[in-house]
């Protein structure tokens, strides 16, 4: 099912037990945590498959695609950032569930039959973010750690109070 907007709640059983699938656009006026960090640009999108595992496990598999405006740390100009996620959510009905998931899941949990989804889109949204969005032109202005800088030119300040030290007598 392709939607000009995604639901704010998915029905969980019905979604997993139909194996559902869903896709549409990301309105950034939706996602208001993520908009205090970035700006989400146009054109970001989500595609979800819900399903249930032999075993019994009820997971929603998909991909979300975007891209955020952010402020560079160094030269504070804006830089498009590429956000792109392979989403696999397990879904959980009680918290003590969440420890169960298997690793490769993000638990999801669902309340009162209904799963939090633009909730847990905007969750996938900024955990994407970068710590430091920096242009790639920045980058290679940096000076790593691991390059040494000759600096046995430079005086020690403690030298240099030393030297006024012995000027004025002390």
């Amino acid at each position: 099912m392709i939607s000009d907007t995604l639901p704010e709640q998915l029905s969980a059983n019905r979604f997993i037990d139909a194996k559902e699938e869903i896709s549409g656009p990301l309105d950034p006026q939706d996602y208001k945590r993520f908009g205090e960090m970035a700006t989400l640009v146009s054109g970001a999108k989500v595609a979800l498959r819900g399903f249930r595992e032999p075993y019994g496990s009820k997971l929603i598999v998909g991909e979300l695609q975007a891209e955020a405006q952010m402020t560079c740390q160094r030269c504070l100009k804006p830089v498009t950032v590429v956000l792109e996620s392979s989403i696999r959510w397990g879904l959980v009905f009680s918290e003590s569930e969440m420890q169960d998931v298997e690793k490769d899941l993000d638990p999801i949990l669902v309340e009162e039959g209904q799963i939090p989804l633009r909730q847990a889109i905007e969750d996938e949204l900024v955990l994407l973010l970068p710590i430091m969005p920096i242009h790639e032109s920045c980058k290679s202005e940096w000076i790593s750690d691991s390059e040494t800088i000759d600096i046995s030119e430079n005086k020690s300040p403690f030298a240099v109070l030393a030297a006024l030290k012995n000027e004025q007598g002390f």
